[in-house]
């Protein structure tokens, strides 16, 4: 029996036709499975949730005082100030401005 392939086109070929097996991009790196807070976990939360509302409270009551044209200026609309300590909000009003800035050839080197 003959092949038609030789063992070292076939070594040459094989790399290639798996290597989307190995990338080290994060969807294809198996993810652990979030498990569910404690009851330590939870309590420790709502208490730091309890000590950071004043210095919140504070923030929002400054954020409130300024005029629409100051909340333009610094990327906000007032009906945003409800969710400014969102992290979801913040991670995706970072993720807009990182892409703006880098359409616009401007980076942020802080």
């Amino acid at each position: 029996m003959n092949a038609h392939v030789s063992k070292e086109e076939i070594a040459l070929l094989l790399p290639n036709s798996l290597s989307h097996y190995f990338k080290d991009e994060v969807e294809y790196m198996p993810q652990p499975e979030p498990q569910p807070l404690g009851l330590f976990a939870k309590v420790g939360a709502a208490v730091r949730w309890l000590i950071e509302m004043p210095r919140r409270r504070a923030v929002l009551d400054e954020l409130s005082s300024l005029t629409d044209h100051e909340l333009a200026d610094i990327g906000l609309t007032r009906s945003e100030l409800t969710r400014v300590f969102d992290p979801e909000f913040a991670a995706r009003r970072n993720a807009d401005r990182a892409s703006l800035r880098a359409a616009n050839g401007r980076f942020l080197t802080a």
